[in-house]
């Protein structure tokens, strides 16, 4: 009976101290993941956030026709960027390319865009393979690009991350697969987490996603849950 006892004992002491090393790896390998993301490679954390709220059950769809923001700026990977400029210094790799009523396709884009109305204040960033004119001009893994001070009648991006968004819009917002929809007049719209595509045509601001949480004119909107604020 005694041996019995002691057998018992000591398989539960082997399973506490398997379940003790299995919680001491985990925390190193959280730990080792927050280091890495912080000081490493903080563009992975921002994708991986990203690819968090785009295939998370409480992020809310929405699709969205506006009026533009005054000023826009995004760092972010993107699938795609395709843009049609009136005229512009391109550069690409080492290249500099002068180019006049042009269209640029821009594949797995990791950089910055800064967009004032409709101009491209900035463009910068590595990508792997770029077109002109529907010519392939540059591809490999690891290609720098940069524009600037160029005005565009067409830009879209997709699949890019957005960590917010504020400014006064005016235009429709449909949520949930068009389950709720708000139109605004010159209201807030605020956006937090948005992972999809974006749209800027003149004066037509469209975006299509997922948002984390966003204020759109009386509402207030976190996770799956809506509140109007005036009741």
């Amino acid at each position: 009976m005694d041996s019995q006892i002691q057998l018992i004992e000591s398989r539960k002491s082997s399973k506490k101290s398997k379940f003790g090393i299995f919680i001491f790896l985990l925390f190193l390998g959280v730990l080792g993941f927050l280091v890495y993301t912080s000081f490493y490679n903080p563009s992975f954390a921002k994708s991986i956030t990203g690819n968090i709220i785009k295939n998370s059950n409480n992020a809310i769809g929405i699709d969205a026709v506006l009026s533009p923001p005054e000023k826009l700026e995004i760092n972010s990977k993107a699938d795609k960027i395709e843009l049609k400029i009136s005229s512009g210094n391109f550069f690409v790799g080492k290249e500099e390319l002068k180019l006049d009523k042009s269209s640029i396709v821009i594949y797995n884009f990791n950089g910055k865009v800064t967009i004032n109305r409709n101009s491209i204040e900035k463009l910068d960033g590595k990508t792997e393979q770029v077109f002109v004119e529907g010519i392939p001009i540059k591809s490999s893994s690891d290609i720098k690009i940069s524009l600037g001070n160029s005005e565009f009648s067409f830009l879209k991006i997709n699949n890019f991350y957005l960590n917010n968004l504020d400014y006064k819009a005016s235009g429709s917002i449909r949520l949930n697969e068009g389950k709720v929809l708000i139109n605004l007049d010159k209201e807030d719209f605020k956006i937090e987490g948005f992972q999809g595509n974006m749209e800027l045509v003149k004066e037509r601001f469209k975006l299509n996603g997922r948002i984390k949480k966003s204020n759109l004119g009386f509402f207030d909107i976190r996770a799956t849950k809506i509140e109007n604020k005036t009741f």
